[in-house]
């Protein structure tokens, strides 16, 4: 039979094997034109071509593996590399698994990712975009997380009557120090950066977030800061030869919590058959399209949080 013949008939056989696997696909490729509606794949090692299909059996043609495009862009630092064995711990494992036997049996296969012969398909482990929240333990309060205190700032001498400037610092300045607890399946060691929330509290502290970088390892800690501070100026009268300061209330306080950062996994996983199946070797699926419910594909770093605050207020002028 005729090569081109040959390849039709192969193609032929494919289309009813393929089981409808999740409607559309939304990770963007980055092999250059490959659709954004491909779930399945398969590698055409004679020609170096990508045979690509969509959920429902259609043949969406094919495509060079040399005419890359550029990688998804993420923050840096936000996805972590998954390796095979971290596929085979996802919540939805076993979806993959029956989806990749149903269409290409369950003959012998390894399972493999970011394999460097096809490096435009890769699988990661990504940190959500979405602020990770902070979750306060009890309902802490000013009463009971806080301490306050009247501070003085340092002294002004004045040379002549009249009115003297007083700047001065004022607003909540905050540190939060946080100790995974438990990690990760996925992409143990890894570091990864997440946007993290801390609630607005009553008396204490506005809402605010900060960056921080996590290491996906037991008991590793890590530290983020924020200020919501402004500078501000205090008009006094003064007498000359009086030495003039600030006084105002400073209050500290310290807030304990929990948290969660989610790593969500994306890309495609290969099962590569030591025997032949309609004609290829080796075939992948889309991670995404396969796994439609996130939480299938989502693993969480966990984590215990300490947060300090600390709060100027109540500024006044004293000259004497």
């Amino acid at each position: 039979m005729a090569p081109i013949a040959s390849s039709l008939v192969s193609l032929l056989l494919v289309l009813p094997l393929l089981v409808s696997a999740a409607p559309s696909f939304t990770y963007p490729s980055n092999i250059a034109g490959l659709p954004r509606d491909a779930t399945h794949l398969a590698l055409d090692e004679q020609s170096r071509e990508l045979i690509a299909f969509s959920g429902n059996g259609t043949h969406l043609g094919r495509f060079s593996m040399e005419a890359r495009s550029e990688l998804p862009k993420r923050d840096t630092g936000s996805c972590a590399t998954m390796s095979s064995t971290d596929v085979q711990t996802l919540p939805g494992w076993n979806t993959l698994k029956s989806t990749a036997e149903s269409n290409w049996g369950t003959g012998s296969y390894n399972v493999v990712t970011n394999d460097k012969d096809y490096v435009n398909q890769p699988a990661q482990s990504c940190v959500s975009t979405d602020t990770v929240q902070i979750t306060p333990s009890g309902t802490p309060s000013a009463g009971q997380s806080c301490t306050s205190q009247t501070s003085s700032s340092n002294g002004q001498e004045v040379g002549t009557s009249g009115t003297i400037a007083l700047q001065h610092s004022s607003g909540t300045s905050s540190s939060t120090t946080s100790t995974v607890t438990k990690e990760s399946s996925i992409a143990v060691g890894v570091s990864v950066s997440a946007t993290i929330g801390f609630p607005d509290i009553v008396d204490i502290t506005s809402a605010f977030t900060f960056t921080a970088t996590f290491t996906n390892t037991l008991s590793t800690a890590t530290t983020g800061t924020s200020t919501q501070t402004s500078t501000q100026t205090l008009t006094q009268t003064n007498v000359a030869g009086k030495t003039c300061h600030l006084e105002f209330t400073t209050q500290t306080c310290t807030i304990t919590g929990t948290g969660e950062i989610p790593m969500i996994a994306t890309g495609w996983v290969w099962f590569e058959y030591n025997s032949a199946t309609d004609g290829h070797y080796k075939w992948a699926l889309s991670i995404d399209s396969t796994l439609t419910n996130v939480a299938d594909r989502t693993t969480f770093i966990q984590f215990s949080s300490t947060t300090g605050t600390t709060t100027t207020s109540n500024y006044s002028g004293v000259c004497a």
